[in-house]
């Protein structure tokens, strides 16, 4: 289950990096790496490997933990930034909240673990130690805060839903928004879990350790499908149109090509914008601007590219059209 968990983050991740804008939010970066390393880090084999560098007395799950929840906060704060529509404006208590809870929950959590007796490495840490009340508090503290960001950022697509009726967002968003619900719900079970644990109600454990799996599971395919789905199908979508827009420039070039004949003082730059993203489009408008201009100055021109090559301007002009209403 924890490999299953971390190859989604580290999908989740890997599909961030590639499909990311420069100047774009940080925030789900963060969040993903953030949690893709504390994911990995709860993998066995990985994390005995990374206990023993650390002194062999279960750092490293306070390390995890730690990563966890400051991943969280960045994912809730994408999720808030993602949601809100951009008439609604930026600024809001809940980052200051959210940041002052985030720091006083890992300093309590950093306290609260080194009173926890927990001498040998564990890989199922809450179930051999879980019954000391520094571990079931250590526990407690961090899943309470990470219930209220989550639901915090549920209640933010509930609220804004409207904002978000098309495309590829609708589905996304309803993801999150169950995401979020199934990681409170996943929070609920977990402090059930903890106060069973320290009251000694072993027996009561093992129809709530189900529930805990499949909540888990629930969780990060919610909210990793949700967060993925919209920048893979701008990528995607990008893709696509740089594809079909090397075709409409390839099928417009000889219509260009006769329509500047004779006239030096029109040149079409191909090195124009080099490197940008948006080369092809910029090179587009450029040629279309410049057969535009050829029509204008010489009347000689329609005739030289005819009806069919009128025809290739229109459908390249009504392509660029479509593209210049698509957000970049």
């Amino acid at each position: 289950m924890e490999i299953i968990a971390a190859g989604l983050m580290v999908s989740l991740t890997l599909i961030v990096i590639a499909s990311r804008g420069q100047g774009k939010d940080t925030s789900i970066l963060w969040a993903s790496v953030l949690i893709s390393v504390s994911m990995v880090l709860n993998i066995n084999p990985v994390y005995l490997l990374a206990d023993g560098w650390v002194g062999g007395r279960n750092y490293a799950d306070l390390g995890a933990n730690l990563l966890l929840l400051t991943g969280v906060y960045f994912l809730a704060r994408a999720i808030h930034r993602a949601a809100q529509p951009a008439s609604y404006g930026r600024k809001s208590s809940y980052d200051v909240a959210a940041k002052a809870g985030l720091v006083g929950t890992a300093i309590s959590a950093t306290i609260l673990f080194i009173l926890i007796d927990a001498p040998v490495t564990s890989t199922s840490f809450m179930r051999d130690y879980g019954g000391q009340w520094a571990a079931g508090l250590y526990s407690a503290g961090q899943y309470l805060y990470i219930g209220a960001v989550m639901a915090a950022a549920g209640w933010t697509c509930v609220r804004f839903r409207k904002a978000w009726t098309t495309g590829i967002y609708t589905v996304a968003f309803a993801l999150v928004g169950l995401g979020c619900l199934s990681a409170v719900l996943f929070v609920v079970d977990v402090l059930v879990l903890d106060a069973l644990h320290v009251l000694g109600m072993v027996e009561a454990l093992s129809a709530l350790s189900g529930i805990y799996a499949v909540l888990n599971s629930a969780t990060f395919l919610f909210l990793c499908t949700g967060m993925a789905l919209p920048p893979a199908s701008r990528k995607v979508t990008a893709i696509y149109e740089t594809a079909r827009t090397s075709s409409v420039l390839a099928g417009l070039e000889p219509v260009w090509g006769q329509a500047v004949a004779g006239n030096a003082g029109l040149t079409l730059d191909l090195g124009v914008v080099p490197k940008r993203p948006d080369r092809r489009r910029s090179e587009l408008h450029r040629m279309i601007v410049e057969i535009q201009d050829s029509l204008a100055r010489d009347p000689e021109v329609r005739d030289r590219i005819g009806a069919e090559g009128l025809g290739k301007l229109a459908s390249a002009s009504d392509h660029l059209e479509r593209l210049s209403w698509r957000p970049r």
